[in-house]
């Protein structure tokens, strides 16, 4: 284990897969302390699991980001737990491909509740936190959000947004 997030508490979305279960591993190798949030349950107890065989203490939370009242409450577990926050990684996203002409109202509105509101409502509840520790906002965005595609309209502008 390499020492550099040592006492440190990280916290990261979509951790049971992609990028956000790569972020997880590489913060638990550097000696964070972890708080995980996905909806997908089993992938998250993997991960758990793998931070934990790491050295890592971990939180594992499973629910949906584009949802404010979870985001707030997740934020909320892991301070409690932990006693501070120093990162907020948003990785967790959402794409589906589908012609812009053909785009439902609900897909509009989950993807940009994953990709976009998703991210606000977690810095919004991490902020307070965060400007104790001096800690940083990672968002994820995606090549996507500097150019839009006919098949991804929805992800791509949530990604703008968040760039």
């Amino acid at each position: 284990m390499d020492p550099t997030f040592a006492g440190k508490v990280v916290f990261a979305t979509g951790a049971a897969s992609g990028l956000g279960k790569s972020t997880a591993l590489a913060f638990a190798r550097a000696g964070a302390a972890l708080s995980l949030m996905d909806t997908d349950t089993a992938g998250l107890a993997d991960r758990r699991a793998q931070v934990e065989e790491l050295g890592s203490a971990c939180l594992a939370q499973t629910a949906d980001v584009s949802h404010k009242a979870n985001c707030t409450a997740a934020i909320a577990a892991t301070v409690q737990r932990f006693g501070h926050l120093d990162v907020l990684c948003n990785v967790a996203g959402a794409v589906a491909f589908y012609h812009a002409a053909e785009i439902t109202e609900e897909q509009w509105q989950r993807s940009l509740g994953v990709n976009l509101s998703g991210p606000f409502y977690l810095s919004q509840a991490a902020i307070p936190h965060l400007l104790r520790t001096a800690g940083n906002i990672v968002n994820v965005a995606s090549v996507n959000g500097m150019r839009g595609s006919a098949h991804v309209v929805p992800y791509a502008t949530a990604k703008a947004g968040l760039i």
